[in-house]
């Protein structure tokens, strides 16, 4: 009788299911991991568009009011600057009552007997001096305001630029901020799941020895049953061999004896 091969079968049905758990676990565990870091990536990603919302609504808002400030003192320049005409014109025309011939300074000098003479001239240069101061005066106030309203224009330039610096600045800070985080957050769902795919692939592993000496341990218990069935079978083939030896034995031993009382009779 061949004897029987007890080989581990690797397609044994208990071992082929321990395999199939092992992948299906594997990839829910994948697919949920995976899940995990596509929506965390989604999540940072959102906090970092609106990080970059919030500055560019900072900008626009800060540059709003840059603007209205620049507007309003731009206002105010070309008020000066119409004050300043104003002024000039209305030194202008007071000048002008003030030295005709046909006028009320005119007519008093006449009325006094002034007119014509050195006094009269003396009032002349002294009242277009005047005019002149005047203008010089209201022109030197125009300037001075005009680089006063030019120096605030820049210096809110300057500071709306320092401002948008510093709200860039903050935003860049909060973006590399969540980035950051983002990162270690992935990277600790990253290795949380190879941790968990190494723990599962090495309880699997064990279940799979279990299975593997289970099957030893069944074929081991199949060849002593078999071993001992064949021992049985050999013990009643001699004993079978046995008896028919002492049987062909006995066979000659009563045609011996027969032969020997038969030939004396």
């Amino acid at each position: 009788m061949a004897t029987p091969n007890y080989e581990i079968n690797p397609n044994d049905e208990r071992l082929v299911a321990v395999n199939r758990e092992e992948e299906a676990t594997l990839n829910n565990t994948n697919t949920m991991y995976n899940s995990m870091i596509a929506d965390s990536d989604e999540f940072y990603k959102a906090q970092i568009d609106a990080s970059k919302e919030w500055e560019a609504t900072q900008k626009e808002n800060q540059q709003a009011q840059t603007d209205f400030a620049i507007e309003q003192i731009e206002q105010q320049k070309a008020q000066a600057e119409k004050d300043y005409k104003k002024e000039q014109s209305g030194a202008y025309v007071d000048w002008q009552k003030q030295s005709n011939q046909y006028g009320v300074n005119a007519e008093q000098m006449a009325a006094q007997g002034l007119a014509n003479t050195g006094y009269s001239e003396s009032s002349q240069v002294s009242m277009y001096n005047t005019y002149q101061n005047r203008v010089a005066t209201a022109r030197e106030s125009y300037q001075r305001a005009v680089l006063n309203y030019d120096n605030a224009i820049k210096d809110a330039r300057l500071q709306n630029n320092s401002v948008l610096a510093e709200i860039a600045y903050q935003a860049q800070q909060k973006e590399l901020e969540l980035s950051l985080q983002g990162f270690q957050y992935k990277n600790q769902l990253l290795e949380t799941q190879s941790n968990k795919l190494l723990e599962i692939k090495g309880m699997y592993h064990s279940q799979y020895q279990d299975v593997l000496q289970q099957i030893n341990a069944e074929n081991s218990l199949a060849e002593t049953v078999r071993q001992f069935e064949a021992n049985q079978e050999a013990e009643r083939a001699a004993l079978a061999q046995q008896k028919e030896i002492e049987a062909a034995r006995l066979a000659e031993d009563r045609r011996q004896f027969d032969i020997l009382h038969g030939g004396s009779s």
